[in-house]
This record gives C-alpha cells, sequence and structure tokens, in this order.
C-alpha cells in the first residue's frame, strides 16, 4: 500500500502538490492538484477505498475537498460565476456559461469606459491559454462569444483595461505574469480580433496586474508580491501600451521602481478610478 503525501508549495507559490512511495524509500514526481491553492496546509484521508484532500482556499477562504483514485484528483470547481449589485442588494450569484468548468484561476473584468464588459480568464485543468469574452451588459455572456488572446500568451492571473471612443471599437490592454514571475501585456485595437505581439514590462509578480482607468486616459497599473520575496506594492502608468512610465516623472520605468512607501501585501491590490482625474 502506498503512502501519500500532499503540501503547499514554497514562498509565494499557494498550490498543493502531492507525491506518494510504494517502498518508503523513492518518492515519485510531485505533482499539482489542479485547481487547489491555499495558504495553509492540507488535510489527507483515506476512506472507503479512496484519498480525500481538504483545504482552505486562498481566496475566499471556503473549505474545498477533491477525491483520488492514487493516481490523480478529481478536479475544484472550475466554474465561473458573476453576480450584480443594483444599488442596495446583490443579485444571487449564478454559473456562466452553462455552469461549465473555464478556468483554474481568477478571472479580471473591465469595470468602465468600454462598450462591452470584458471577462478574462485563463483555462480549466493544466490548459493556461489566456481567453477573453464580452458581455453587452455585465449579466449576458455567451461561450459563443469567448475568444482566444494573443497567440503566444499563456500564463495565470491575467487583467484587462480597456476604453472607446465613438465609432470606434473596444481598446484592450491585456497584461498576465508567466510562471517565472515576468509580466507581459499585449494590445489589441479592436476589440480582440488582433493583438500586438506581447512585450515584456517592468513589473514581476506572483499575481495579477490591478489597471484602473480614467475614461480616454491612460490606465493605471499595481502589483504587489514578486518573485524575489518583496511583499512592496508597485504602480505605473502604462500610457495604454507595453513601455509603461513612472507615475509622477512620465519617464521610462525601470524594474523596481515606483514603490509605494510603508505598504506591503501579500496579494495583487485593487485600483478603482472615481472622480475627476488630475491631468
Amino acid at each position: 500500500m502506498p503512502l501519500y503525501m500532499a503540501w503547499r508549495g514554497a514562498l509565494g507559490d499557494t498550490g498543493l502538490w502531492w507525491s506518494q512511495t510504494r517502498d518508503g524509500i523513492t518518492w515519485t514526481p510531485h505533482q499539482r492538484v489542479l485547481g487547489a491553492m491555499s495558504l495553509e496546509r492540507p488535510v489527507l484521508a483515506a476512506w472507503r477505498g479512496l484519498l480525500y484532500l481538504a483545504w482552505r482556499d486562498e481566496r475566499d477562504q471556503a473549505l474545498w475537498w477533491a477525491v483520488s483514485d492514487g493516481s490523480s484528483w478529481s478536479r475544484a470547481d472550475e466554474r465561473l460565476f458573476h453576480a450584480a449589485f443594483d444599488g442596495r442588494f446583490w443579485i444571487p450569484g449564478q454559473a456562466l456559461f452553462n455552469g461549465w468548468p473555464m478556468t483554474s484561476s481568477r478571472p479580471s473584468a473591465t469595470t468602465t469606459h468600454t462598450a462591452c464588459t470584458w471577462l478574462t480568464f485563463t483555462g480549466a485543468g493544466r490548459d493556461r491559454t489566456i481567453r477573453l469574452c464580452p458581455s453587452p451588459d455585465g449579466t449576458e455572456w455567451n461561450h459563443r462569444h469567448v475568444v482566444r488572446g494573443p497567440h503566444t500568451a499563456t500564463g495565470s492571473w491575467p487583467s484587462v483595461v480597456g476604453r472607446t471612443g465613438a465609432g470606434r471599437a473596444d481598446r484592450l490592454l491585456l497584461a498576465w505574469p508567466d510562471h517565472d514571475g515576468a509580466v507581459w501585456c499585449a494590445l489589441s485595437q479592436d476589440a480582440a480580433q488582433h493583438w500586438s505581439r506581447p512585450a515584456p514590462v517592468p513589473a514581476r509578480t506572483l499575481r495579477g496586474i490591478a489597471f484602473a482607468g480614467w475614461g480616454t486616459v491612460d490606465a493605471y497599473a499595481a502589483w504587489a508580491m514578486t518573485p524575489e520575496g518583496e511583499y512592496g506594492i508597485f504602480w505605473a502608468d502604462t500610457t495604454g501600451g507595453p513601455t509603461w512610465h513612472d507615475p509622477d516623472t512620465l519617464c521610462p520605468l525601470q524594474h523596481g521602481q515606483r514603490r509605494l512607501d510603508e505598504r506591503a501585501s501579500l496579494r495583487e491590490p485593487a485600483m478603482a478610478a472615481y472622480g475627476t482625474m488630475w491631468r
């Protein structure tokens, strides 16, 4: 009978991993439990010929579980949900795309300044292809409208921001960190039909990029938790493309610049634009 072990990744890796040994000496190569992420240790138990894994999710702190026959694990819930707020109450969350498993990472959506609401996410399971889907009002979603992002864009935690103008298609800026924490971005001028070649930006993070935009003004970006163990919060003026600038001097930004003093986080920050733009 094999012996199983499960654990949370080291440092910024919150994924859950597992391995087994059949002789008490040699362990199989570690494998990831797809869709499982936690800030705490997981719990393993065997019952009636199956192996059960339980953990507290890193995002919503809810308890999740998966079952294994010893060779692979059942998937965590990979559905996408949405809820609407009418100014007083939240409409109960509903599964998008008829409840089909869609993603194993957190999604991102545009908030304002675009003709459509755009949702971006990676695929389910091992699929790290970045996808986008438009909605005319943020409540109606159709899986037939899902489009693929830039051809070479793969990773987790994609983020999107956009803007539009009279008679123009939505202009979208997409950013994502790769598996090493380097951040890439691409620009679409025609509502995700075509994309610029992905280019690196002066940011490193194990999480996503937070975007905020004011109408026709280029969006701002913020991020935290670098692969080097730096938990400071950084920000930049995206200038609407892959050449990000210092928000104060507007000089091209370099890695490590524009850290906010005395601010740190284990997660990516949130950003929103409200009121009158200062420039």
